[in-house]
C-alpha cells in the first residue's frame, strides 16, 4: 500500500501532434495506443477503493489527441468526488469560439485547472499565438490555467532527450549520481496509469503487474529489485547492478535521469514487467 498516493495522472494517449525533443515519453503522431473509456471506468474504481486518492489528471502525450475519453476521464473523475486537471500543448486551438464551447464542456465536466505546456522545443511544433489564446480565453471563462515550461536547464535526460539532447553535453562522474533528484520512489504522491494498466513511479519504471488496485496494495520499495538499488545508492547503484548484467557504465553521464535511464533501458529484458512499455523507451 501507498498511503501518500494522491493523485493519479492518466497517460490518456502515447501519441502527441508533435514531437519535442526533451519529450520522456517519446510523444510522437506515429503512435496510437491510449487508454479508452471503458478503461477510465475500470480503473477509477479501483482508484477509489484505494481511499487515498484525491484527484486525476489527463495527459500524455497529448491529452487533446483523444478527447472523448480526457472528457469522459473529467466527467467520471468528477462524479466520483475526485479533483480533475489535465495538460495541453495546445495544438487544437484554432478557433476562439469552438475553443470556449470546448473549455466550457470540460468544465462542466469538472474540469478545474489546465496546464499548458510552452517552451522552446513546444514552440517548434505549435506556435506560441496558439498558447496565447487558449490562455486568454481561459481567463474569459474562469478556467485557471498555466504556463509549464521546461528550461534548458531544466531539461530531464530521459526518453528522447537522452538521445537527441544529451550528446556533446558536459558530464558528471557516474559516481555522483548516488541519488535520485526527482521522484519520491519510497512514498509517492503521484502516480501515472497508462493504456496497458502498468503504473509509472517513473515514466519507465513500473510497480509491477496487475491493475490500480493490486499493483499499489502490493507495492513494497525495499523489495522492488529496481527501487531498492535507487534508494540505497542512486542511478550509480543501478548501473552498476546493470554492469554486473553486461552493461557498459559510461565514466559519466549528463544527469541522474541519464544515467538511471540507460541502465533501465539495458536491464529492460530481465524485468520487462517493470520496465515498459516499449513507448517510453523509444520502441
Amino acid at each position: 500500500m501507498i498511503p501518500s498516493l494522491s493523485a493519479i495522472h492518466f497517460l490518456i494517449s502515447y501519441g502527441c501532434s508533435a514531437e519535442c525533443d526533451h519529450c520522456f515519453a517519446w510523444g510522437t503522431p506515429r503512435r496510437e495506443a491510449g487508454i479508452t473509456c471503458e478503461q477510465v471506468d475500470e480503473f477509477l474504481g479501483q482508484i477509489v477503493s484505494l481511499g487515498t486518492v484525491r484527484s486525476v489528471c489527463g495527459e500524455g502525450g497529448e491529452s487533446f489527441t483523444k478527447y472523448p475519453v480526457l472528457l469522459h476521464l473529467m466527467r467520471r473523475g468528477s462524479a466520483l468526488g475526485l479533483g480533475v486537471s489535465a495538460l495541453t500543448n495546445a495544438f487544437w486551438v484554432t478557433s476562439r469560439t469552438e475553443v470556449e464551447a470546448r473549455l466550457r464542456e470540460l468544465m462542466a465536466a469538472g474540469l478545474s485547472s489546465l496546464g499548458v505546456s510552452t517552451d522552446q522545443w513546444h514552440r517548434q511544433h505549435v506556435p506560441v499565438a496558439r498558447i496565447d489564446l487558449l490562455l486568454e480565453i481561459c481567463a474569459a471563462v474562469g478556467l485557471q490555467a498555466s504556463r509549464m515550461e521546461t528550461t534548458p536547464e531544466g531539461v530531464m535526460f530521459r526518453g528522447r532527450a537522452a538521445e537527441r539532447l544529451a550528446p556533446g553535453r558536459p558530464t558528471k562522474p557516474a559516481e555522483e549520481l548516488a541519488t535520485c533528484p526527482h521522484e519520491q520512489l519510497g512514498a509517492p504522491s503521484r502516480i501515472h496509469l497508462d493504456c496497458y494498466g502498468r503504473l509509472h513511479l517513473c515514466q519507465g519504471l513500473n510497480i509491477g503487474p496487475g491493475g490500480p488496485a493490486e499493483a499499489v496494495g502490493g507495492y513494497d520499495p525495499s523489495t522492488h529489485p529496481i527501487v531498492r538499488l535507487l534508494l540505497d545508492g542512486g542511478p550509480y547503484a543501478l548501473g552498476r547492478f546493470a554492469t554486473s548484467r553486461g552493461f557498459e557504465m559510461a565514466a559519466g553521464y549528463v544527469d541522474a535521469c541519464h544515467l538511471c535511464y540507460r541502465a533501465r533501458e539495458f536491464l529492460r529484458p530481465h524485468f520487462p514487467e517493470l520496465l515498459g512499455p516499449d513507448e517510453m523507451y523509444g520502441v
